[in-house]
């Protein structure tokens, strides 16, 4: 039986990685390239990643990841991530050495997993389209000046779609990030979510957002993606 705690997800890495979890059960962990003198607690096999390019440490409750000094870097939803500990919310998307590796990270169980908001780059914590304003910060969604609420995933899905406007999102991260309750208590590293679940929820939030259903585009065999003109 998994413990209900913080863990992150490996989007990308090692092929025998792919979609684990890893449980964060101690204070530090050091994450680089694996080798025969050095070896990190979360290890990938990239070049691009330096023996010790990034530490994962719980700061009270909370978890946060400091780069150290890698050749090619580390970001937190596209941020650029230094020396100085980023603190990591629910949802947060860690990038290595330019995408060679990526993580997601998991706060469940803990008061940041309350709300189950997902985190977001704060350069898109708010904008516009003509009739529609999407407020990422507030979870707020106003259609032609009239508040629209949404449900829990309706309202979910929206906000990792458009936070990662013109980026397709695959079947498994939309499952692994709207049904993460699926995934308690089980050694599953995929919910038990059917294509035809999401196809749903897509469903019901393209009726919902009327004329800008559209914008929620099906990108074929793979997932979805919210399609939309660069600066609009």
């Amino acid at each position: 039986m998994l413990d209900d705690s913080a863990y992150i997800l490996i989007k990308k890495g090692d092929p025998d990685q792919l979609h684990k979890r890893k449980f964060l059960s101690k204070d530090a962990y050091t994450i680089g390239r694996r080798g025969t003198q050095f070896q990190p607690d979360i290890a990938f096999s990239s070049l691009y990643v330096s023996r010790k390019h990034a530490l994962l440490q719980k700061m009270g409750e909370l978890y946060a990841i400091t780069d150290l000094q890698s050749k090619h870097g580390t970001q937190v939803n596209g941020v650029d991530v230094y020396d100085t500990p980023q603190l990591l919310r629910h949802g947060d998307h860690i990038s290595l050495a330019k995408g060679a590796v990526e993580l997601i990270f998991f706060a469940e169980g803990s008061e940041l997993d309350a709300t189950r908001e997902l985190s977001l780059p704060m350069m898109q914590a708010a904008s516009e389209l003509p009739g529609l304003l999407i407020n990422l910060e507030r979870r707020e969604i106003r259609l032609d000046g009239k508040r629209l609420h949404l449900t829990g995933k309706d309202m979910d899905l929206l906000m990792l779609l458009y936070q990662r406007a013109n980026q397709a999102v695959s079947y498994e991260e939309i499952m692994v990030l709207i049904w993460p309750e699926r995934l308690a208590g089980s050694d599953k590293t995929i919910p038990d979510v059917g294509k035809a679940e999401i196809n749903a929820l897509v469903y019901r939030l393209r009726k919902r957002l009327g004329r800008y259903g559209e914008n929620v585009t099906t990108i074929p065999r793979y997932g979805y993606m919210w399609e939309m003109e660069e600066g609009g």
